[in-house]
């Protein structure tokens, strides 16, 4: 007699290999994106917040600090003051070094381009060069917990692998609350949900994304 094989569906959770003590691995986020989310999905943070430059009384330089006005804070980004520093200065130009609250460098930018790690702003030349030591301090406000399922391709910041679903969420017709894996913890890597046509490069890259965050691919 032919017998009938048996799925089993997603179970919450069901990926994690271990996870912090407590509940210092989750976190409750709201999931968006038109799709229903399901356990083991790797998810990206939708941009979210406010911030405004402010330039360090004293500078030299009198080129123009633009916050970009769609998307002025970026995914990862933190509250707080950023600081975005001279450490190199150029005729017409120049190299500003960009720090987190934290203190800790997030990248550089040179004149004329535009910088967009955690957050999003320009700096334009102005009829004085900036010299060593100009300095700018952008205040951050981060009010976004939304997530949306990662898209390698993406330059909106969705690009970027920041978690993980932990349960099945309905978000096909609204914004639901649920809870997402965002730090310190080990999956199974056969039980993850990753975008349809992601590229082995891309892949490594997500990875490598969670692993800052301490979530570990088994």
């Amino acid at each position: 007699m032919a017998q009938t094989p048996l799925l089993e569906n997603r179970h919450d959770g069901g990926f994690l290999v271990s996870e912090a003590r407590g509940h210092r691995s989750r976190d409750a986020v709201t999931f968006s994106g038109a799709v229903r989310h399901l356990p083991g999905e790797v998810i990206a943070k939708k941009a979210g917040g406010t911030a405004t430059a402010v330039a360090k009384a004293g500078n030299t330089g009198n080129g123009v600090f633009t916050i970009d006005a769609t998307t002025p804070v970026l995914p990862n980004a933190k509250t707080g003051i950023y600081v975005v520093r001279c450490t190199i200065a150029a005729t017409n130009s120049g190299t500003f070094r960009v720090f987190d609250p934290a203190g800790d460098v997030v990248g550089d930018i040179v004149v004329g381009q535009t910088f967009a790690d955690q957050i999003k702003f320009a700096i334009a030349d102005g009829a004085t060069d900036f010299i060593v030591g100009d300095e700018f301090d952008v205040d951050v406000s981060v009010t976004s917990t939304t997530f949306v399922p990662l898209n390698p391709t993406a330059t909106d910041g969705t690009q970027i692998a920041a978690a993980i679903s932990f349960g099945t969420y309905d978000a096909t017709l609204a914004d639901v609350p649920g809870a997402a894996v965002t730090r310190d913890a080990e999956v199974n890597g056969g039980e993850l949900i990753w975008p349809t046509g992601i590229t082995t490069a891309q892949l490594a890259t997500a990875q490598g994304q969670l692993a800052a965050k301490g979530i570990i691919t088994r």
